[in-house]
């Protein structure tokens, strides 16, 4: 061995090195295309959905309270024989109006149209020769009788604001269609409201549509003439109640979510263009792709370096020692002292410094992890299970009642007017109501009940094992406690309580869906009641 060809080891060695960099780019490379690929996707469909949900409920929220009170006012016989009353009564109806308007400042107009011309409203006067039955509310509402048409969007035909509206038909005696009552809120506002703009994903858009395609919401109003499902490339069929899927949009590929309102019978559909996602990726990896390149290149120069000081040297002085033997001047490296492997010494060191404090951080780490557990499945305020963690229940007890033939029951039921303990006492009392009256729950009902706060002041309770007579008698022992519980408020609390029961071939949104009206059936009825049938 001579002192070239021990430097043909370091060229080697170098180009070893830029091969293996090479290959490692490529690997990371592509690594990290697939990581920032999956997790672009799995932002934006996190975004989508938490887009979704804070839509639905505000949309859901908004309309209700307008369907209901198109409902009401469709059963009041006053607003169905306005058109043959005297004025004096006519202005009753008109300040029924007025009255309900004040309580809802969303509310654009609220008014009824009659088969013999006459259009009740307040603060409007329509034009010459207008005639309410040719309006597309009014054409809505026959449409749909006996049910409400479920959102209506049109132009008004003076000022040309788009507006939605709510409507339903009247029918005298008879049953004959004799006029439409109807609300309508600016379309404006609404997409206003929903903030359907975003900075991140600039393509944001929400569609908010009736279950057999027809367009009730979009901030472009040249669509909502237009069929959704006749926009998109591929029909989809949205059999869940929410979901993720893809679609081609006036050519524009998109990833979307959407979720079902089924009391007005909605889809609320969020979106964003695929090439949101894609071309940041893109630039993000042709930028990493040149990062690690450049690092890839300076660190495989730094270990050729480091690796010919600790291997190659040590392989000249050997080619030295030997020679120098051979020559018989052993002397001359005496004093060269080879470099003492400590390696083995200092893994063992910090391999037991390293599994003491990775022990006590796996210990913490789990500690922090069942704290995260118990807070994303608890309600803050009242330590009852929260909404996710309920359905997670619903589930549970749905797929065993479904299995093994078992009834079971839940009991729905907020507290009535409670909105007026807020303005009158303050928040936090109100808060304290919410707490006490958790507490008192959590002491009626039976240990196998699973009670949850489902939003504000609503609440729900899974009970297993208990068909609907028992929940019924359970819901009513719930609702005297309440009455006659002293709360920190100087009012009586009351709760009005809806309860369904699960039968064969009922989905849990059914279950839900079902103790929700009889909830709703409870209040309109008076309030501080049970109601467990139809």
């Amino acid at each position: 061995m001579n002192l070239s060809k021990t430097k043909s080891i370091q060229k080697d060695l170098f180009k070893n090195i830029v091969i293996l960099s090479v290959i490692i780019l490529i690997f990371f490379g592509i690594l990290f295309t697939i990581i920032l690929y999956k997790t672009g996707i799995s932002n934006v469909n996190e975004f989508l959905k938490q887009k979704n949900i804070a839509t639905k409920n505000f949309i859901g929220g908004y309309f209700t309270e307008l369907y209901n009170s198109v409902e009401f006012l469709s059963k009041l016989e006053k607003v169905k024989k306005a058109a043959s009353l005297p004025p004096k009564q006519q202005k009753e109806v008109l300040d029924i109006y007025k009255s309900l308007k004040k309580t809802n400042k969303e509310i654009k107009y609220i008014y009824s149209g009659y088969n013999n011309g006459l259009l009740l409203i307040n603060n409007y006067i329509a034009p010459k020769n207008y005639n309410p039955v040719t309006r597309p509310w009014y054409q809505a509402a026959v449409k749909s009788y006996p049910h409400i048409a479920r959102g209506t969007p049109y132009q008004e035909i003076k000022t040309k604001e788009w507006l939605i509206s709510i409507s339903k038909a009247l029918t005298n005696d008879k049953n004959n269609i004799i006029g439409v009552i109807a609300i309508d809120s600016s379309l404006d506002n609404v997409i206003k409201s929903i903030k359907i703009s975003n900075e991140k994903y600039g393509s944001t858009d929400v569609f908010i549509i009736k279950n057999n395609g027809e367009m009730v919401i979009n901030k472009d109003k040249n669509l909502l003439d237009k069929n959704f499902f006749n926009l998109i490339n591929t029909p989809k069929k949205f059999n869940n109640q929410y979901g993720s899927f893809n679609y081609t949009f006036y050519g524009v590929k998109k990833i979307a979510y959407y979720s079902k309102i089924n009391k007005l019978g909605w889809l609320i559909i969020t979106s964003v263009n695929k090439s949101d996602i894609i071309n940041p990726i893109i630039m993000q990896i042709f930028l990493v792709t040149f990062i690690v390149a450049v690092i890839s290149i300076f660190l495989g120069w730094i270990l050729s370096k480091l690796m010919t000081r600790q291997f190659v040297e040590p392989l000249i002085k050997i080619e030295k020692r030997i020679k120098s033997i051979i020559e018989g001047n052993s002397e001359k490296l005496t004093d060269y002292k080879y470099p003492e492997n400590e390696i083995g010494l200092m893994a063992k060191y910090i391999e037991q410094l390293t599994e003491t404090e990775l022990y006590n951080k796996n210990l913490e780490l789990q500690k922090m992890n069942e704290e995260l557990k118990r807070l994303s499945s608890t309600d803050q305020l009242t330590k009852l299970f929260n909404r996710r963690k309920m359905h997670e229940e619903l589930d549970k007890e749905y797929k065993r009642a479904s299995r093994y033939k078992n009834p079971f029951s839940i009991i729905m039921f907020d507290i009535d007017f409670f909105k007026k303990i807020n303005d009158t006492f303050g928040h936090q009392a109100g808060d304290a109501v919410l707490s006490e009256l958790s507490h008192l729950v959590k002491k009626i009902i039976r240990a196998t009940d699973v009670a949850s706060r489902w939003g504000g002041e609503e609440f729900l309770i899974l009970c297993p094992e208990t068909n609907l007579n028992q929940a019924s008698i359970l819901a009513e022992k719930i609702r005297s406690n309440v009455e006659n519980y002293n709360f920190p408020v100087d009012k009586t609390v009351t709760v009005s309580i809806g309860v369904s029961e699960f039968r064969k071939d009922s989905s849990i949104e059914n279950i839900i869906e079902q103790a929700d009206e009889r909830l709703y059936k409870a209040k309109n009825s008076g309030r501080n009641k049970v109601v467990a049938n139809d």
